[in-house]
């Protein structure tokens, strides 16, 4: 598995000197060739003192071929048509999405692609475009487009950490691969609304009980979208699979690493919930409680006309929706609010839930002692490892999937999600060869980045343009 840093650390470093020193006002006009010729010439020496910093880390790309991939992603951004016109906040936005796109679908499994400083060289190419659209318009200072521009770069660097990381932690829990794309959409694509949520909350609480009100949500959400995409999901989707799911999510690189799904502004202070964390447990297990309390709530029976058209009800069925009323009186209210129906679809139009809200917690878990209170050692041990009797690692019934070695021939090497015997898809980029990946890992990468284009190299279908499979992004 590649190498992972936290975000954040100094993605400047110093502007090569000379013709490619911090660009100024320039008096004359030039043509937009020239002003391509000037970036194409910037960013090989700029990226090529960034690839210098990390070169050692590779062992197979050579340090020219590094630095002519990465020259030609940003490169390629800059030549987006009509970006001279546009205001130079949207002029550098482009060019980072652009870049960022071909370098996160080319690199990202690199052991030094979360450590390569790109911030100057996205920066210059947005720079010279910049000052050749600044005839008539507003100066604009150069610190502020670089402030600006290396922003940019670093939220699409948090965003591609975040996209491995729930990747990654849903094929931990989940290893059938029919099951890890949906499991791993509902995951992500819930994730920022949930924090929207949260954020949107301005009652004053502190930060672990942050924490907890934002899994919490994103935990239920997720899950609702899951069971409703999902075949048998009461068969996948068991206490323990979610459990094991969101253990994952909170250490997806390990407990030894300090990255974590739950998001840097609710842990900077406290740092993240331990693996082993208590309240995951306890979350999981009182949402299961409701969908099954949701499944087996009695429905009030419709109102029955009297024969006669007096309008009045039937003594009996008076009797009877009054049983009803009184049954739910005695409901405990952490019980009264099933899953959303949207959400559950099959579920819930079998089963009658209509509508959740979020809980509060219980007044006796409110003063926390520490931020996180763990399992007992024997427990977390079992939380980890215990599985149900006739429950494979997949939440399913049946025999353990054997692991599988990779393929061989497949450019993701040690991190290949694939096996021996999958297909090869090879990566073009702009008409020209790229590397080769198993199908298996393609279709990971096409998940996450749609406008991939990639050709079979083998198999019955060689030469033929690779479609993701229906009902995929």
């Amino acid at each position: 598995q590649a190498s992972v840093i936290m975000i954040g650390h100094q993605y400047r470093g110093s502007w090569p000197q000379g013709n490619h020193g911090p660009p100024h006002q320039r008096g004359r006009q030039v043509s937009q060739e020239q002003i391509l010729e000037r970036i194409h010439g910037n960013l090989y020496s700029i990226v090529g003192e960034a690839v210098d910093d990390v070169k050692v880390e590779e062992d197979k790309w050579s340090r020219t071929e590094i630095v002519k991939r990465i020259v030609g992603y940003i490169y390629k951004a800059a030549k987006t048509p009509d970006l001279m016109h546009k205001p130079w906040q949207e002029i550098s936005k482009t060019i980072v999405h652009h870049g960022m796109g071909s370098y996160v679908s080319a690199c990202s499994e690199k052991p030094w692609f979360y450590q390569l400083a790109l911030g100057n060289a996205f920066t210059s190419a947005v720079w010279e475009l910049v000052q050749a659209s600044a005839r008539g318009r507003p100066q604009v200072h150069f610190q502020d487009v670089q402030d600006f521009v290396v922003r940019e770069f670093e939220q699409h660097l948090d965003k591609s950490l975040l996209t491995k990381a729930v990747w990654d932690a849903t094929m931990l829990t989940f290893k059938d691969r029919d099951i890890q794309p949906k499991i791993f959409k509902a995951v992500h694509n819930t994730y920022q609304p949930a924090l929207d949520e949260l954020l949107a909350d301005t009652r004053p609480i502190d930060d672990a009980r942050k924490v907890e009100t934002f899994t919490r949500r994103w935990m239920e959400t997720s899950m609702q979208r899951a069971w409703s995409a999902l075949e048998s999901a009461e068969q996948v989707l068991s206490t323990g699979q979610v459990i094991r799911l969101f253990q994952n999510l909170i250490a997806p690189f390990g407990e030894g690493h300090e990255y974590t799904c739950i998001p840097s502004m609710l842990v900077d202070q406290i740092g993240r919930p331990p693996r082993n964390w208590k309240f995951l447990r306890t979350a999981v297990s009182k949402m299961f409680e409701e969908w099954h309390a949701a499944q087996t709530a009695p429905q009030p029976s419709k109102r029955r006309k009297k024969g006669g058209g007096g309008g009045g009800e039937e003594p009996e069925e008076a009797e009877e929706q009054e049983a009803t009323r009184d049954e739910e009186e005695e409901v405990p209210a952490e019980e009264e609010n099933p899953p959303e129906e949207e959400e559950l679809g099959d579920f819930a139009a079998e089963n009658g839930t209509n509508g959740a809200k979020e809980e509060v917690l219980e007044e006796e878990d409110a003063e926390l002692k520490d931020p996180w209170e763990t399992l007992e050692p024997e427990d977390a041990e079992l939380e980890d490892l215990d599985v149900k009797d006739g429950e494979d690692l997949n939440g399913a019934g049946g025999e353990a999937l054997p692991e599988e070695n990779g393929h061989p021939e497949c450019t993701s090497a040690g991190d290949c999600l694939g096996a021996p015997s999958d297909g090869l898809v090879r990566h073009m980029i702009e008409g020209e060869d790229g590397d080769v990946y198993c199908e298996a890992c393609w279709h990971s990468f096409m998940f996450h980045n749609p406008d991939l284009e990639g050709l079979w190299e083998d198999g019955d279908q060689a030469g033929q343009r690779y479609e993701a499979p229906p009902g995929d992004p």
